[in-house]
């Protein structure tokens, strides 16, 4: 049996590239994926996003800060939400 690979993705004011880079993941071949989507209080439309495709694939575990909290805690928060025996992290940064 495949160890568990959970694939931690952090987001703020993503939602321009949010659906293309959640896409990419999701088509991973990898049998034993989970994926936790932390959404570090973002003010556009990612949380809506990512919950839309929480409701179509039991893999994916949201988690929504309540504040602003920045890339390292959001990592935190993921991580701790984790249960693979590996993890892999996944930011979603966008450069304005």
């Amino acid at each position: 049996m495949s160890p568990l690979i959970s694939i931690v993705m952090a987001t703020y004011n993503g939602e321009k590239y949010l659906r293309e880079q959640v896409d990419s993941l999701l088509a991973q071949s990898y049998p034993s994926l989970e994926f936790i989507f932390v959404d570090d209080a973002s003010s556009d439309g990612s949380h809506v996003i990512l919950q839309q495709y929480a409701s179509q694939d039991e893999r994916i575990h949201l988690v929504a800060n309540p504040i602003n909290q920045g890339l390292l805690a959001t990592f935190e928060t993921g991580i701790r939400a984790a249960k693979g025996e590996l993890i892999a992290l996944s930011d979603h940064l966008v450069l304005v």
